[in-house]
């Protein structure tokens, strides 16, 4: 098979969670050893259960592996070496992980296709020493493997019709489990919509076109071309019903409620309700060049 062939793989996240305050409690030198060393065990594990670490990303690993089972032994077994981390002043760190299985295309050490992407919006909705699976990993895992694993929410992924189910592997033994209200079907149109209004044109965010990115990058759907302004600097995407505005960039992103105070993002995310000014990199401003008026639209009423 040729390396440009793409082929099913299950391609896994792991994210070590609130490492920026790690370094802000414990300083660069004694963060830096502490995740570091964690990163270290992390990759270990990967290649003790068959996998391969493609890349690391900041305090993040992307990797994949040959089949599902494979990858969560592995998930589980990084997930126990996280939780006995212990750095100065009992400060423990704690893994985000989202995999799923289907195509991939690896090509030069890295690894991209619909894979990765579905993957990279798992680890998302994790919490901390959560792991998340999709029901495509799901359906790869013999029934007696499956005692373990709930269903928690849905999620919308471009390019579907249909959403993926997210599910829970409760990897800790002795856990208890919390019972779960089965995730609601919703359609596209229920999420409704947001109107962004910049430079004397409006441009609509819909369920069905995320994640809507914005940017000084030609490729962005909305284009700002502030210096301000990280290449691609900020997405809108539908979740569960919401869209949520996440910062991507250097400088930061803020946010201006109507009749609010302004809101910094830095690598973070903010539910848009209402309607506001945003903008990337440096303080809003009525009209400015960086500036985006947003409005949230819900979904008319049902025939």
């Amino acid at each position: 098979m040729s390396e440009k062939s793409p082929r099913e793989l299950l391609v896994l996240f792991a994210d070590i969670s609130g490492s920026t305050a790690i370094y802000e409690q414990l300083g660069d030198a004694a963060a830096v050893e502490l995740i570091h060393g964690l990163l270290a065990r992390m990759e270990e594990e990967v290649y003790f259960h068959q996998g391969a670490v493609i890349k690391s990303i900041g305090d993040e690993l992307l990797c994949t592996f040959p089949d599902v089972v494979s990858a969560l032994a592995g998930a589980t077994a990084m997930q126990q070496q996280a939780a006995a981390v212990e750095g100065p002043g009992g400060r423990r760190l704690a893994l985000r992980i989202g995999m799923h299985f289907g195509p991939a295309l690896e090509e030069r050490g890295d690894v991209f296709g619909d894979a990765v992407n579905v993957a990279a919006r798992v680890v998302e909705l994790a919490r901390p020493s959560q792991v998340l699976i999709t029901d495509r990993c799901l359906d790869k895992i013999p029934l007696l493997g499956r005692s373990r694993i709930r269903a928690i929410d849905r999620m919308s992924v471009r390019g579907r019709s249909a959403e993926t189910t997210i599910l829970e592997v409760m990897w800790q033994r002795g856990r208890s489990i919390t019972t779960v209200v089965p995730p609601v079907l919703r359609t596209h149109g229920d999420a409704g919509s947001v109107l962004l209004h910049h430079g004397g044109r409006t441009y609509t965010v819909s369920a069905q076109g995320n994640p809507f990115l914005i940017g000084r990058d030609a490729s962005c759907q909305l284009v700002v071309a502030t210096t301000m302004a990280s290449r691609q600097h900020a997405s809108i995407e539908a979740r569960r019903g919401k869209f949520v505005l996440a910062d991507r960039s250097t400088n930061g992103t803020f946010v201006v409620p109507e009749g609010g105070q302004p809101i910094h993002l830095r690598r973070e995310e903010f539910v848009l309700q209402g309607s506001g000014w945003m903008s990337f990199g440096e303080l809003p401003r009525a009209e400015g060049e960086g500036s985006v008026r947003y409005e949230f639209r819900t979904a008319g009423p049902k025939p």
